[in-house]
């Protein structure tokens, strides 16, 4: 790989990570001050943000947009895409800020470096090594910690903010590993855009989302207007066409930016505490990210 493709690549998932962080405080304050449900703004920012970023790039894209309809197997891993990554991912991360917080769920859904790292080693079917092992043990530790501030007979962290957060982990480890081969063959935006169409409208007919419409002020509809432009449609293209340059892990391993973004955020804006051992779990949790670092395989 070139070096200026390396470099592009790393600076594109920086961007992708540090925007999709801020749109998580961001989503966080649109759930505190308005009634929104999250399946509601899920389908919304996923439909219009796909629309958006087709009518932008369709002109010059055209036939590659069309190529991914026209070929089998770019189809099928595109609908794969479309459910089992953008949807999945974007779903259970807002759903977890609504049940906690952004800075929680941007931490939770980092364990997805640790189940990347565990899939690459399926897939290319070497044993975890000692490393990855105690990654696993500083994560759970972490999600313990996180999640009854060290005490087990106490929850502190809502069981849905707890279950929808690791779901998310789950997400954010099929979109990078799905979007791949697609951005490579078809370009980083007409993926982005047909993904999000299509997942935004499954979700939509699935739950009936126009019945879900919230009352919003202006500030609520600026709000939601940086979820879709800002939150999804650029952060998205921009993390996909890093991805497409420097490939899954190391694109997971840089999206770990998105919580630190989503703390500091968080704590300077919406005023958000964390305890003292709450925290001690957020550092257990991205202390996996530099010990699964050194393993990195080159894609």
């Amino acid at each position: 790989m070139a070096l200026s493709s390396l470099y592009k690549g790393i600076l594109y998932c920086v961007l992708g990570a540090v925007t999709w962080g801020v749109n998580g405080t961001v989503s966080q304050y649109l759930f505190t001050h308005y009634v929104v449900d999250s399946s509601w703004i899920t389908a919304l920012r996923m439909i219009a943000a796909g629309v958006v970023l087709l009518v932008l790039f369709f002109p010059k894209q055209r036939a590659a947009f069309y190529g991914m309809f026209h070929d089998p197997a770019s189809l099928r891993n595109l609908l794969l895409l479309s459910i089992f990554g953008l949807l999945l991912c974007q779903y259970s991360y807002l759903t977890a800020i609504k049940y906690s917080n952004s800075a929680t769920a941007t931490v939770l859904q980092t364990l997805n470096v640790v189940l990347m790292s565990f899939f690459l080693a399926v897939r290319f079917r070497r044993r975890p090594s000692a490393r990855e092992l105690v990654s696993v043990a500083l994560a759970v530790l972490g999600v313990f910690l996180v999640a009854t501030n060290g005490n087990p007979s106490t929850m502190v962290l809502s069981p849905q903010g707890l279950t929808w957060g690791l779901i998310g982990a789950v997400g954010c480890v099929a979109y990078p590993t799905l979007s791949q081969g697609l951005a490579i063959q078809w370009g980083a935006v007409p993926v982005n855009a047909a993904g999000m169409i299509i997942g935004g409208s499954v979700l939509c007919l699935g739950v009936q989302a126009w019945g879900m419409t919230p009352e919003l002020d202006a500030v609520g509809w600026l709000t939601v207007a940086f979820i879709i432009l800002v939150g999804t449609a650029l952060s998205f293209t921009l993390f996909v066409q890093g991805i497409r340059l420097v490939g899954p892990m190391k694109s997971t391993l840089i999206g770990t930016l998105e919580p630190v973004t989503a703390a500091v955020v968080s704590a300077a804006w919406l005023g958000t505490a964390f305890h003292p051992v709450e925290l001690a779990g957020f550092v257990c949790i991205l202390a996996t990210v530099f010990l699964i670092v050194v393993q990195w395989p080159s894609r």
